[in-house]
């Protein structure tokens, strides 16, 4: 049975006893009336979402708000919330029946896609329609694949101490623990 949470939206404005360490978790600045997209903080009232008792336990076991997307696969929409994480958009695949050999062609679910692809790269492209996609710490070049940024940071002398960050697609929700506020 799905769990349900409290979430904000990551581009959402936040009430002014945001602590500093809030802010830099999603790299907003509340002084400022921009995102790190530069485009404005929309409102955003707090809300249930469905989301699979595995995201539910991780959220509510590390204490920290995770980033969730609406599941918009063909067929009978589910209504869960999935991490944008390419393992939990995999278990979500397979909560969905879609299963089989990596190396086995077939056609993206999302909705509105026809793409043909190998099932071993399902979960992959699946965060391209989220809109996820992972920066560079060092340079601030943004790839929209893992693997890419980890042969930039690799291949770049200047880079070669970077972390990877996350930037979050504009459907994201903020999947909050209970009880959390935007004061931690």
């Amino acid at each position: 049975m799905p769990m349900t949470s409290q979430c904000l939206n990551t581009c959402g404005e936040y009430c002014e006893s945001a602590t500093p360490a809030f802010q830099s978790f999603f790299g907003h600045n509340l002084n400022s009336s921009a995102s790190p997209c530069n485009e404005p903080l929309p409102y955003m009232p707090l809300e249930i979402l469905n989301v699979d008792p595995e995201t539910f336990c991780r959220v509510e076991q590390s204490g920290r708000p995770f980033v969730v997307y609406e599941c918009k696969l063909e067929g009978i929409p589910c209504g869960m919330f999935v991490e944008g994480t390419t393992s939990a958009v995999s278990a979500h695949l397979r909560r969905h029946g879609i299963t089989g050999p990596d190396s086995a062609n077939t056609s993206c679910p999302w909705s509105g896609c026809s793409k043909i692809l190998r099932r071993g790269g399902m979960a992959r492209h699946i965060l391209t329609h989220l809109g996820v996609k992972v920066r560079c710490s060092v340079c601030r070049v943004v790839k929209c694949r893992l693997d890419l940024l980890r042969a930039h940071i690799r291949s770049s002398e200047s880079c070669g101490s970077a972390h990877i960050d996350t930037v979050h697609g504009p459907e994201g929700r903020l999947l909050v623990p209970t009880g959390w506020t935007t004061a931690h």
